[in-house]
């Protein structure tokens, strides 16, 4: 495994950074998923879709983006 450092783009991990254990940091999975809950709320899933690689000499090596209209 490798990690893949990620930056989230939008939704309600707008700016997080994450570090993700992929097969393949150069090439990581089309999405990714994060499931928000609450002590009183239902599970919601927000998907991210792997968008660009980040600019040269950014912390992170790709930007995921949350679709238009996901919880933030």
């Amino acid at each position: 495994m490798a990690i893949a450092k990620v930056r989230l783009r939008g939704g309600p991990y707008d700016g997080m950074p994450v570090n993700w254990d992929v097969p393949d940091a150069d090439d990581p999975p089309a999405t990714y998923e994060l499931k928000l809950h609450g002590a009183h709320e239902a599970t919601e899933v927000v998907e991210y879709r792997r968008a660009e690689r980040a600019p040269e000499g950014a912390a992170e090596s790709w930007i995921y983006e949350a679709p238009e209209g996901a919880a933030g």
